[in-house]
């Protein structure tokens, strides 16, 4: 990072300051020895005094100022440097917690076989809760990705789910356009997540805290939202079916959902950009 040049105002100060100062010393020179009496040979150390202290005032002065400049002029400029630091410390903390846990992940794979994996997900889950805590929306999608391609969300051909997202921190994850049919969501935070164009299919929401989450063109045929939190959350042109289970209350046709018969597929229209994000 470049170093910020200061301001170049305070040498001009001084050297003004100087000039003032050398008049005035002049000017108590003339009015001393015109008005009073005093030997030649005492009037250099006189001036000789009023030059120490005019510049110990000078030195006082420029002090000041400097620690004024110091607290009041380059203090922004400190504290963008400083959150610029913790801005990339923080970067470089969540992309190691991503790398070790997709790591430590592969190699679970790799020393267990698939099917033990999904009859004993305790660790797998707890290394998942832990890194979805720490992740950003963008990180979190990498490794609900990295469960789906490896059939760790659900397993017998998606008719049943595992527990690894239950209770999970999914806050601002971005989840769109991902086949999430028959994952467990249960309980889970997914304040401001982004499910569109996403196949929710047999999903469960239950629980989950759903509130300024987007699901435009999402599939939720069949899937269980039964005491889920939707405040705010868009459904604009989702799918449901006579299977789908909502919150008590919540009007699915207020929310410009369509219903489709089961086993039919989702139709989905053209979003604005501005809306899909």
């Amino acid at each position: 990072m470049s170093e910020n040049k200061k301001p170049s105002f305070l040498p001009k100060l001084f050297r003004r300051l100087q000039k003032t100062l050398s008049s005035f010393i002049n000017a108590i020179a003339e009015t001393i020895t015109s008005s009073v009496h005093i030997p030649e040979i005492a009037i250099g150390p006189i001036i000789g005094s009023l030059i120490t202290s005019a510049t110990t005032l000078v030195i006082g002065f420029l002090t000041i100022s400097n620690i004024f400049s110091e607290q009041f002029l380059y203090r922004p400029l400190q504290i963008q440097d400083n959150n610029a630091s913790y801005s990339l410390q923080l970067e470089t903390y969540r992309q190691t917690i991503l790398t070790n846990y997709l790591n430590q992940t592969t190699q679970l794979t790799l020393n267990y076989p698939l099917w033990q994996l999904q009859q004993n997900y305790n660790l797998l889950r707890a290394n998942t809760q832990a890194a979805l805590k720490e992740l950003d929306g963008e990180r979190k999608r990498y490794i609900i990705m990295f469960l789906e391609d490896n059939h760790l969300l659900t397993f017998n051909n998606y008719h049943r789910s595992s527990n690894v997202l239950e209770n999970s921190n999914l806050m601002e994850a971005k989840l769109n356009n991902l086949n999430l049919s028959f994952t467990n969501f249960k309980n889970s935070d997914l304040t401001k997540a982004n499910f569109n164009y996403t196949n929710l299919h047999h999903a469960d929401l239950s629980g989950a805290n759903l509130s300024q989450s987007s699901f435009i063109n999402t599939d939720i045929t069949g899937a269980n939202l039964e005491k889920a939190d939707v405040t705010n959350a868009d459904f604009t042109n989702s799918c449901y079916d006579i299977f789908t289970n909502f919150p008590a209350n919540f009007d699915p046709i207020k929310a410009k959902m369509n219903l489709i018969q089961t086993f039919h597929k989702c139709p989905t229209i053209v979003i604005d950009k501005e809306t899909k994000k």
